[in-house]
């Protein structure tokens, strides 16, 4: 049932995807061909220029409908995760466009600086460069609502290209008129202006690709989602080491670790893990895998260290929470094992361990401390700070 839902979703995905990439063919193959004709006969470049820019975006409509449609290929012996990670390539492969876009119209526009020449102008050309604004503004608008709404990473990166369109197709009509009307050539300054733009633009969302790609910061808002069906069952007293890992738009699992009562039966564990994992299933459309760890009473052997240890970490700023805690006693040392949890953006590592081992030692000089630092990607520490 989940898989014929998430089947269901991945089918509106790649329909959504395949009309945007039919809409921008025709707009884009529209004013391709009108501003290419226009520029020749008016002999201006930059318009000529905008023209074959939107001769490109063609290209990059044809790279976003086939990413999504190999994104589509079901999993295989090669690819048991399926092909999702592929809409991020196509994303990539129009960063790439939208760059060399921007170096081109920086060339171009140093080009026009040095020899600046005054273009044709008449109003019907006037009139066909301006019509381009408001049908890239209508794409811009178009793939970002689409592109959001769905998590359709290529549609966003295209809606990224229009909106650099919009700002070079208006740079094109302001230095008509400027030329025209006041004899100023400021072709090349603004398509200077607007250069700097779109290479800021196409770097930020090569950075932004290449991150999805490497593995970057799990989604906050899906994590936040998982957390709180888990805190929704009294029987599960914390939990740590909880990673998402991303295959894809709509394509993600989960693994997580619970701490449970260790008189809790097994039975009742096992329940409780199966309810969170058919809820976060039912929900989110996403497996996890959770591990029990057991929590020892309070009045259990070498629990009276885990407490002064529990409340040091609470003491510090930002508090602070431990994880499977336990004692291994030794003929010359005793071994403190544990895990403490920081926030994502925590620099201290090393000082906190040290922190941490002089005050068990004031406990007892024999102790030595084990400790492995796990981040928590999840939780806001802004007020705690």
């Amino acid at each position: 049932m989940a898989e014929t839902r998430v089947q269901k979703q991945q089918e509106e995905r790649a329909r959504i995807g395949l009309r945007a990439s039919l809409i921008g063919l025709v707009v884009n193959g529209f004013l391709a061909a009108s501003k290419i004709i226009a520029g020749s006969v008016a002999g201006s470049v930059s318009i000529l220029a905008d023209g074959l820019n939107n001769l490109s975006d063609t290209g990059s409509v044809l790279i976003s409908w086939l990413s999504m449609h190999i994104a589509r290929k079901p999993e295989d012996r090669d690819h048991p995760l399926g092909h999702g990670r592929f809409e991020y390539i196509g994303s990539l492969a129009i960063a790439v466009v939208i760059l060399y876009v921007g170096i081109d119209l920086f060339k171009s526009s140093i080009e026009a600086i040095i020899t600046p020449e005054k273009p044709l102008f008449t109003w019907w050309i006037a009139a066909l460069t301006a019509f381009g604004i408001p049908l890239k503004a209508f794409l811009y608008v178009y793939y970002k609502k689409r592109g959001n709404a769905h998590k359709l990473s290529t549609l966003i990166a295209a809606a990224q290209d229009s909106f650099n369109d919009v700002l070079i197709t208006s740079a094109v009509l302001i230095g008509l008129f400027l030329s025209h009307f006041f004899d100023i050539l400021a072709d090349g300054w603004l398509g200077l202006l607007v250069s700097c733009f779109i290479l800021w633009g196409g770097i930020s969302l090569i950075r932004d690709t290449i991150t999805l790609l490497v593995g970057g910061k799990p989604d906050k808002e899906t994590g936040s989602k998982i957390l709180a069906i888990i805190n929704k069952h009294p029987q599960i007293k914390g939990v740590h080491d909880f990673v998402l890992h991303d295959y894809g738009p709509e394509n993600m699992m989960a693994s997580i670790h619970v701490e449970v009562d260790a008189s809790t039966s097994l039975l009742e564990v096992h329940d409780v893990v199966d309810s969170i994992e058919q809820e976060v299933m039912r929900t989110l459309n996403l497996p996890i895998t959770i591990h029990t760890d057991p929590v020892l009473p309070i009045d259990a052997p070498g629990q009276e260290v885990k407490q002064s240890i529990t409340q040091f970490l609470e003491e510090q700023n930002p508090p602070l929470t431990m994880h499977d805690f336990r004692i291994v006693p030794g003929k010359r040392v005793t071994k403190l094992i544990f895990g403490v949890v920081v926030p994502e953006n925590f620099t201290e590592d090393e000082a906190l361990v040290q922190r941490i081992t002089e005050f068990a030692n004031t406990l007892n000089p024999r102790h030595q401390c084990v400790i492995g630092i796990d981040r928590d990607y999840f939780t806001d520490h802004t007020e705690e700070t």
